[in-house]
């Protein structure tokens, strides 16, 4: 499997009984060396610091003895679809599908057929959504997303004109084309992650959004939807880069990073669960597909709200290096769609990584960046072929049998405290 497993934590289980027996998870439990627990790790963060990676960067280089090409096995450089930069992409019509007047009265008659079942929206999928001239076109998105550039945005959608049950069908009925199995996001089994800022707790809780999020991806899904529910006053894009051209040019420069990406010796933090840390790659050749997968806060923590677990293990110089090498190549070929509301943007989780910048809400009118995330997996032959050590991570998210543990919680708004009214889940990027 090429994983390991951490030493036992004192916290709720992170993998469900059924998934540890289909695994064999306990046979790869690792007990925590003294040697590991004491060697020094990297002095690297959340927040992204270029002076710092230049200086470890040059550090390394000075020291020598680098590997000067790719793994064995792997392509030197990668071609197709899915190696862009912005210059591919000057006009939104590439990458933006506008709903027709045609689609819109569609999708009022699938809502109207699927209302007639007396379902709660969760519920729907495509086969109680009949989108007889739209479902091809989505069908099509739907191959680009698995097989073309990686990404798509559905446009045309308007919040305001539905009350919030119909809203949650009408986005889930469309995305159901695209992938009709939804993931668990967290530990408690949410489905419908509320992407929002909690500015009506304390001030602390702003300076999470007075910054650049580095460059991820979401742990773990296929396919990663966000529908656009409301948009900050300023600031708040959503940017996209293409993980092939990250690897041409990290595979061009320094292959030696491609190593460090591909080892399977990455700690990724279960935040107080048990086992506390679990080992893998970050990036992996596999039937002929790159796939890249990581958390930046998994892997060193978010202060102060996540912050890494003591006692488990950090990151080397060279993974440092190469996770802020990811993130600074990233931004060089980076897109930043127009966002507007009512948008419903697919993301290839496997194949793109994304961030966002630092926004402003507007207190006085309300105004205010809201997106709705959901995890999608294709069973129908469109995800991507996945290691061992994927299929496991999706197996905990898609299919997770026998964790009585874990419910499913469909949350169509904002999960607040009934005392305080203080907004509980905002979207973290992988529990």
């Amino acid at each position: 499997m090429m994983m390991s497993i951490g030493n036992i934590g004192s916290g709720p289980s992170y993998y469900s009984q059924g998934l540890r027996a289909r695994f064999n998870i306990d046979a790869y439990r690792v007990q925590q060396a003294k040697a590991e627990v004491n060697k020094p790790f990297a002095d690297i963060s959340y927040t992204v610091d270029e002076k710092k990676y230049r200086d470890r960067a040059a550090a390394r280089v000075r020291a020598g003895g680098l590997l000067t090409s790719v793994p064995a096995g792997w392509p030197t450089k990668l071609q197709g679809p899915l190696v862009w930069t912005v210059d591919d992409f000057e006009k939104e019509e590439n990458y933006v599908y506008h709903l027709t007047p045609a689609d819109k009265m569609e999708v009022l008659e699938a809502l109207a057929i699927f209302k007639s079942y007396g379902l709660d929206s969760h519920k729907v999928n495509k086969d109680l959504f009949p989108l007889p001239n739209l479902g091809p076109i989505l069908s099509g998105i739907r191959d680009d997303l698995y097989f073309g550039k990686g990404f798509s945005i559905i446009r045309g959608l308007n919040p305001d004109d539905y009350a919030i049950t119909d809203l949650t069908t009408i986005y889930l009925g469309i995305t159901s084309y695209i992938g009709q199995q939804r993931g668990k996001q967290d530990q408690r089994g949410s489905m419908l992650i509320h992407v929002i800022k909690r500015g009506d707790e304390t001030t602390g809780f702003d300076d999470q959004y007075g910054e650049d999020k580095p460059f991820h991806t979401d742990c773990v899904t296929d396919t990663l939807c966000l529908f656009t529910q409301g948009l900050a006053a300023s600031g708040g894009q959503s940017c996209i880069a293409s993980a092939y051209t990250i690897y041409n040019e990290i595979a061009r420069t320094r292959p030696d990073l491609i190593h460090t990406l591909a080892a399977p010796d990455w700690p990724f933090d279960t935040l107080g669960r048990d086992p506390a840390y679990y080992k893998r790659a970050l990036m992996y050749w596999h039937d002929g597909r790159l796939i890249t997968s990581f958390s930046r806060r998994l892997l060193v923590g978010s202060e102060p709200f996540s912050p890494r677990t003591p006692g488990i293990p950090g990151l080397t110089e060279a993974q440092a290096e190469a996770l802020d090498a990811v993130h600074f190549i990233a931004k060089q070929h980076e897109i930043k769609p127009r966002m507007v509301r009512g948008d419903l943007r697919f993301i290839n989780n496997m194949a793109l990584l994304h961030r966002r910048e630092a926004f402003e809400n507007d207190k006085s009118s309300g105004e205010a960046r809201h997106l709705v995330r959901m995890w999608l997996h294709n069973d129908e032959g469109a995800c991507w072929s996945l290691p061992a050590p994927l299929r496991l991570a999706w197996a905990r998210v898609f299919e997770d049998e026998g964790n009585k543990e874990r419910g499913e919680h469909w949350d169509l708004k904002p999960v607040r405290d009934p005392v305080t009214g203080h907004i509980l889940r905002v979207g973290g990027s992988c529990d």
